[in-house]
């Protein structure tokens, strides 16, 4: 027991330095880790503006994207209507002319058949002239020889069409 009594004279003689030197060392613990969390506040911080920044920048990349994809779908759409307008009225003409022909071949058919036939010698050399003029000259030749049959059954109709109707009395 002696030892033990020898151990806590020596621990009081040296507790006020062991504290002083305990006190020093938590003192710079204590400075150590503020410092730490200082440098992990700036890190932090730096952080946080270098993702609002690349944040930033995605949504205007995002938007450029997005405006340019909207600025090419309207002039596609604009094109489509376009060429859709020009078609419609392209087709509304052919049809418009094919009705003004249909409507004025239909009194000739109601012409007595003398008319009909005094009209047929003339009619034939119009008919026959008008498909080769109309085709390209590469079928011309193809298109007379095809053409006369139904030269003859058009030219019927086309010059009958022509002539003013008979006044009625």
């Amino acid at each position: 027991m002696a030892i033990l009594d020898r151990i806590k004279k020596i621990f009081k003689k040296n507790s006020p330095e062991v504290a002083k030197v305990v006190g020093h060392i938590a003192a710079d613990v204590a400075k150590e880790s503020a410092e730490v969390v200082e440098q992990a506040k700036k890190t932090v911080a730096e952080a946080t503006k270098k993702a609002e920044a690349v944040a930033t920048k995605t949504v205007r990349t995002s938007e450029k994207v997005a405006t340019k994809a909207i600025k090419t779908g309207e002039k596609v759409a604009s094109t489509a209507v376009k060429t859709a307008s020009k078609t419609a009225q392209a087709a509304t003409k052919t049809a418009a002319t094919k009705v003004a022909k249909a409507t004025a071949a239909k009194p000739a058919a109601k012409k007595p058949a003398a008319a009909k036939t005094t009209a047929k010698p003339a009619a034939k050399t119009t008919a026959a002239k008008k498909p080769a003029a109309a085709k390209p000259a590469a079928k011309a030749t193809a298109t007379k020889a095809a053409a006369k049959p139904a030269a003859k059954t058009a030219a019927a109709k086309k010059p009958a069409a022509k002539k003013p109707a008979p006044p009625k009395a």
